[in-house]
């Protein structure tokens, strides 16, 4: 398998990279609706957590995690009224909290559509297309993954870091089964036309890699992914049907781990069912930016180095 090391500079400051969430909450009286402004930092970030706390707030919510180093908006629930606009600047470290409205609900995961995405394309990445794989990249995986399947072996906690590390074993075990269904589909997809159109690419980003779709027919790489619409992985979990086509796959990557479905089930992770592939929407070039819309879930960084592939590939 051809491999090909992602150089792409995405992150060269934070305003290479600009995420926008997107979602709608209903108005009420119980918690205030306030955006989220920061950059070098995370939603949960210790600093963020403690400034709030120190004014009083006993319940923060957000419906997911933005990468660290990015400028990013997002959306998040308040239990207390902390005023119109708050603004916190220490050491390359930044966040604004900007009030909205009073809403009925506290904000949780899963609540919000998708982001938008604003990313330096560095006068690269002329091709695009409408689809994206959707693998879990390098912000879920890499050092986590090792820590989780030792957790995943231990007494169950209720700990937010070890359950957020166990998540990352079960995200790394899944981007394990897509790619060898993927490698499977491309060689359907040539057998069907007689000839090698696809070929699976490994493309490598520090420790973390991924299988993608390679061919100099960028609409072939289109329809291929098209076709894969609606196909579902499982996130493996001890409530989880797997299909027979994936069941091998699955007993032996978790057998490597030295993991059972057991484990999964003493700490009662439940797992579930994630598409393989994601439809890209309000794709725009722009002088300096490539905008795109994704549904929530989806790494951005995936679809980069999908367009990324396609530049170096051809």
């Amino acid at each position: 398998m051809e491999s090909f090391t992602f150089d792409f500079p995405l992150k060269i400051t934070p305003f290479d990279f600009i995420v926008k969430e997107e979602a709608e909450y209903p108005e009420g009286e119980n918690f205030f609706l306030y955006k989220l402004v920061k950059r070098n930092l995370n939603s949960n970030d210790p600093y963020i957590v403690q400034f709030l706390k120190d004014l009083g707030v006993k319940d923060y919510g957000y419906a997911g995690l933005k990468d660290r180093y990015a400028l990013t908006v997002q959306n998040v629930s308040l239990d207390k009224f902390i005023g119109k606009k708050v603004i916190k600047r220490e050491l390359g470290r930044y966040f604004a909290l900007l009030y909205q409205k009073p809403i009925r609900f506290k904000i949780r995961t899963g609540y919000l559509k998708g982001n938008t995405f604003f990313i330096n394309h560095q006068n690269r990445l002329f091709y695009t297309i409408p689809y994206s794989l959707n693998y879990y990249d390098s912000q879920r995986l890499g050092k986590n993954v090792a820590r989780g399947r030792r957790f995943l072996k231990e007494k169950p906690s209720k700990k937010w870091e070890q359950i957020f590390w166990i998540n990352s074993y079960q995200s790394f075990v899944w981007n394990l089964t897509a790619f060898r269904f993927l490698e499977r589909k491309i060689g359907e997809f040539n057998k069907r036309f007689g000839i090698e159109i696809l070929k699976p690419c490994k493309v490598i980003d520090g420790k973390v890699f991924h299988i993608l779709p390679c061919s100099k027919d960028k609409k072939a790489i289109e329809t291929f992914l098209s076709e894969l619409e609606g196909v579902k992985i499982p996130l493996i979990g001890y409530k989880v049907q797997i299909p027979p086509i994936l069941e091998p796959i699955i007993k032996e990557i978790l057998q490597k781990g030295g993991v059972s479905v057991e484990d999964f089930k003493r700490w009662r992770l439940k797992g579930d069912y994630r598409p393989l592939v994601v439809k890209v929407e309000k794709i725009k070039r722009y002088p300096k930016s490539l905008r795109f819309f994704l549904p929530k879930g989806a790494f951005a960084t995936v679809y980069i180095k999908l367009l990324w592939l396609l530049e170096n590939f051809n």
